[in-house]
């Protein structure tokens, strides 16, 4: 490494130190599991199916979600401004809620991933939450599902001038991510289960977590997780196979008869792209998506009786764009959601074990302290249970044809690359794609010692970025 690059990363690393020890809940510790083997992962492209098949961690003054609140994700009032890294949360703020099986072999056609081994679970002493300030996701200090930028991510500008991402010149040794592992040890021993997944030079290298099961054995990175609106990636790559295979038009009007829809004619012309996109006119209806009755299917009908609002052809991010889209992949697909999702999504890649929460928690997932029911409405929005191994590999091995779906503002926009984060209430997930180096970390916590999945992904994200030698500061979707 060059004495410069040397020099900075250990600067960077000092930095991230000195905020990991200015934490402030202190917690028992857990358990993990952790992998550090590269394990190669092929990506040829699946042969399509038949139509028969953290800068911020919480506060003393900002306490957990305890009352059910909820609010959809989205651009925080007109004139809001980015909290920095040095501002407080104010007094009294509460966080509200916003909106591996068997590989395959290569005669299936599939993206292939040998799996990992691992080693026994070390045990970790009672420790701190990292506590970084507030969330610059969050500038009002409400804690919202999926964090959105409050900007259109794809306005955001280009990287800072001092140590862009892109010359990896110097970087760490390879399979070395002692930053990351580091944070990541901090979130385990504050949460009831954890998970980080990395993917580089096209390997699983390193694949750790904390924690039981809901069966009781110890969590690993292919332990299913609520992910919450890191489901929304999910269904975007579903809906780029189906586009892929011919079976889709992303830029065709939604087919709204064939989803069983009748909405206000104003919506006739509405593409997928549109919705995907989250620039389809739909609003945000933001305290209706959690701890109500019902399904998906049950609740958006309410939200097409009136035509498109203003904002149609603007970024106004809406859990309700991708509730639609999981509805346009079962009727295209053939199949509800989890199993559609499963063939077109993690069968490629040899990965099984995805379901939705609306089918209830399995003794292999890791635990939720709420009723999983209550994010029934949220459909494709955030109903995913899955492994950050499986998230990870899944958007290691992209292609073009899903890339050409895969776009801000559907993905969101930072220094490093593009991704999604997500936060419900006792849940918080970061899936990122570096641009410079291609690496891809997946990360889940089964707890809300962050105040966010942006938190989250300030933490886990700058962590990489520093043990790749590109840091370039805390993330900032915010441009």
């Amino acid at each position: 490494m060059g004495a410069g690059r040397a020099e900075r990363r250990t600067r960077a690393t000092s930095t991230l130190a000195a905020a990991l020890a200015a934490s402030v809940l202190v917690v028992s510790g857990c358990g993990s599991t952790s992998t550090g083997i590269p394990v190669p992962v092929v990506a040829p492209r699946p042969t399509p199916p038949s139509d028969a098949d953290a800068t911020a961690a919480a506060t003393s003054t900002a306490t957990p979600v305890t009352d059910g609140r909820v609010a959809d994700d989205g651009p925080a009032p007109t004139g809001a401004a980015r909290s920095g890294p040095d501002d407080t949360v104010p007094g009294g703020s509460t966080p509200l809620e916003l909106d591996g099986g068997p590989p395959t072999d290569g005669s299936t056609g599939g993206r292939v991933l040998v799996p990992a081994t691992t080693s026994p679970p070390p045990t970790t002493d009672a420790t701190t939450v990292p506590a970084t300030g507030p969330d610059p996701d969050d500038p009002t200090g409400d804690a919202r599902d999926d964090d959105a930028p409050v900007a259109d991510p794809s306005r955001r500008a280009g990287p800072p001038a001092q140590d862009p991402p892109g010359s990896a010149t110097g970087a760490s040794a390879p399979g070395t991510f002692a930053t990351t592992e580091a944070t990541f040890a901090r979130l385990a021993a504050a949460n009831v289960a954890a998970s980080l997944t990395i993917v580089d030079d096209g390997a699983i290298s390193l694949s750790t977590a904390s924690g039981p099961t809901i069966g009781g054995a110890p969590a690993t990175g292919d332990s299913p997780m609520i992910v919450a609106s890191v489901s929304k990636v999910v269904v975007a790559v579903a809906i780029a196979r189906l586009a892929a295979e011919g079976r889709l038009d992303v830029d065709a009007p939604i087919p709204w008869a064939e989803i069983g829809l009748s909405p206000d004619p104003g919506w006739a012309d509405v593409t997928v792209r549109e919705i995907l996109d989250h620039r389809g006119g739909l609003k945000k209806d933001r305290d209706s998506w959690f701890d109500e009755p019902g399904t998906c299917r049950d609740h958006i009908p309410s939200l097409l009786r009136i035509p498109p609002d203003q904002h149609r052809g603007r970024w106004y991010y809406s859990n309700a764009n991708y509730c639609l889209l999981g509805l346009v992949v079962e009727a295209r697909a053939g199949a509800d959601l989890g199993t559609a999702l499963q063939r077109l999504v993690f069968d490629p890649i040899g990965r099984d074990g995805v379901h939705l929460t609306t089918d209830g928690l399995r003794p292999d997932d890791t635990p939720y302290r709420l009723a999983p029911e209550r994010l029934s409405r949220l459909g494709g929005a955030g109903t995913v249970v899955v492994s950050t191994d499986d998230l990870a590999v899944m958007f290691a091995t992209t292609d073009a044809d899903d890339a050409a779906v895969l776009t801000p503002p559907s993905l969101f926009v930072d220094q490093y690359g593009t991704g999604h984060t997500g936060t419900v209430d006792g849940s918080r997930a970061c899936l990122w794609r570096f641009a410079a180096t291609g690496t891809v970390v997946a990360a889940a916590i089964a707890g809300d010692s962050v105040r966010s999945g942006g938190a989250l992904c300030d933490l886990i994200v700058h962590a990489v970025a520093i043990d790749l030698g590109i840091d370039a500061g805390v993330p900032d979707r915010l441009r």
